[in-house]
């Protein structure tokens, strides 16, 4: 078990929401594979009906000189798929980390496409119309899912 809070992952049942979200990738026959390994394998060597899920993919962030990482790419087709995921399931200071994604997410993330999974019942009021307001600034289709079986659902029309 992991003894500090701030690096645990909120539990589906038992599981991270992001290992389930690849788990449900791979029972649709989307492979997975960690970034370091999918660097040095040739990237780029993907076919156009190449399905792939890349986690810890590395972006730069809005501070200077910081690499950061979010959860998932998704190669589906010939489209990049960002997907970051931030729950909470009693209060805390996740919310706090919102604004911060939001922009990396106009200013930062290299992909068009990105989904961002905000789940979870700990957030502060307001948060989803925050966001929304947000999100209508940027000029990306982002997608954004506040319950994880949505999320499902469209990927799952997607693929």
């Amino acid at each position: 078990m992991i003894n500090n809070p701030s690096l645990r992952k909120a539990k589906y049942n038992g599981m991270s929401y992001e290992k389930k979200f690849e788990l449900f990738c791979n029972s649709k026959g989307i492979g997975s594979i960690y970034y370091t390994k999918y660097s040095k394998s040739g990237k780029g060597q993907l076919f156009p009906d190449d399905r792939l899920l890349v986690k810890d993919f590395p972006y730069r962030s809005i501070y200077k000189d910081s690499i950061c990482r979010t959860e998932f790419v998704l190669f589906l087709k010939n489209k990049r798929i960002r997907i970051e995921f931030k729950s909470q399931n009693k209060a805390g200071s996740t919310d706090e980390k919102i604004p911060y994604l939001l922009e990396n997410v106009k200013h930062q993330f290299p992909e068009n496409d990105i989904i961002l999974a905000i789940l979870g019942t700990g957030w502060r009021n307001g948060i989803k119309n925050y966001i929304d307001n947000k999100i209508e600034t940027i000029f990306k289709n982002v997608k954004v899912f506040y319950r994880y079986d949505d999320l499902e659902n469209y990927i799952g029309t997607i693929i």
